[in-house]
Parts: structure tokens; sequence; C-alpha cells
């Protein structure tokens, strides 16, 4: 019961963060921005609370402490973020890894997911890295490479068990990896302002991107 009592939080707070990036309220957003990943966090815990999956819980948490330095201004706090979200993946990875067999990878599908990811980190580095700050170009690429892996592993586990949930999760981490790779072009990007550089489509990526994750790992 108090795991869908913080899903039903979730969902306001995202709802009402929409808003406030649609609305540029800024109040509202560094409000309701902090509510997102701590509830998703509580959603985990309270779906098997005698038995926690720390990992699961451990990659929102990392991805909480990223959302509240990134609502900090200046470069440092956009790179301790950025750290905290490098960590938080990595132990998706580790959470997707653990259900898949890697005697069986399904390389039919892996192999051109990856050029695929590939391409797209080369693009968002071709677009926004000029701009970005020297020592943030490493960083940012490598940042990137980590999002796709969990992508990658996460497509390794809906391929070998298919189903809603697998792929609710795999789902979730495409639009995480889309709404990253729209925060750096709307950070760094050259170019005439367009949907994808906004701060609501960064967060309807990201929001709907958690939830589907979340979902994904603790179904309902």
């Amino acid at each position: 019961m108090l795991s869908y009592i913080f899903l039903g939080i979730f969902t306001v707070a995202a709802v009402l963060n929409l808003l406030a990036a649609g609305k540029k309220n800024k109040i509202l957003f560094a409000v309701t921005k902090p509510m997102l990943l701590s509830a998703l966090c509580l959603y985990c815990f309270f779906k098997s609370p005698s038995s926690p999956d720390l990992l699961i819980i451990g990659a929102f948490f990392a991805c909480f402490i990223g959302d509240v330095l990134l609502m900090l201004r200046g470069e440092i706090w956009f790179t301790l973020g950025g750290v905290s979200f490098f960590a938080g993946h990595a132990l998706f990875i580790l959470v997707f890894a653990r259900a898949v067999d890697f005697g069986s990878l399904p390389f039919a599908f892996l192999i051109p997911a990856a050029l695929l990811y590939a391409g797209a980190a080369g693009f968002v580095m071709a677009r926004a890295g000029k701009n970005a700050p020297k020592l943030m170009r490493v960083p940012v690429l490598l940042y990137l490479i980590c999002n796709a892996a969990t992508n990658l592993f996460a497509l390794a586990r809906a391929a070998q068990t298919p189903g809603v949930w697998t792929i609710l999760a795999y789902v979730g981490a495409i639009l995480f990896f889309i709404s990253d790779c729209a925060l750096f072009l709307m950070r760094y990007g050259n170019g005439c302002k367009c949907l994808i550089k906004t701060d609501f489509f960064v967060m309807l990526t990201y929001i709907s991107g958690v939830l589907l994750i979340a979902l994904g790992l603790k179904p309902l």
C-alpha cells in the first residue's frame, strides 16, 4: 500500500514539475524536482520492505543526488551532478546485467543498437562538444557511453526474457538516454532553440524514463 502512495506522490510531483518547466516557474520547479527520485526510491523500497533491492534503490538515489546538484548553478555542480548520474548508471548496469545470460547474448539486437547509440553520442558531441568546457568533453562522452551501456543491458534483458515489464524498462532506458542527449544539446549546442532544447522536453523524457525503469524493475 505504501509503495502506491509514493508512486502517487511521484505522479503529482511529475505533473507539477512539467508545468513548472513549461511555465518557467523556478520556485515550483525547485520544490518538485527533488521529490521525483526520492519518491521512486521509497516506491522501490516499499515494494519489498522485508528484502529491499539495494542496487535498484542505490541507482535511483544516485540520480536523486544528481538532480539536486544540477539545480545549483555553475560548471562544478553540473560536473558533480554528472558524476552522481554516472554512478547511478553504473548501478543500473549491474541491475540489468544480473538478469542477462551472457552465454546467449542477442547480438542481432545488440550490435545494431550499439551502432545507433554510438551515432547518437557522436552527433551530440559534434553539436555540443565545441562549446563545452575542455575539461568536460571527455567526461560527457564517457557519460553518454555509460548511459548507452545501461540501454544495451536493458535491451539484452528484454530480448532474452520478453514481457511487458522488461520492455517497459528498456523503453525507460531509451528515454533516459534521449533526455541526457537533449540536456547536453540544450546546454552546449549551437543552432536555434527547438522543443528538444527545452527544460520541458528534458524533464518529460527524464521523468517518463525513470518511471518506466522503476515499473519495469519493480512491477505494480
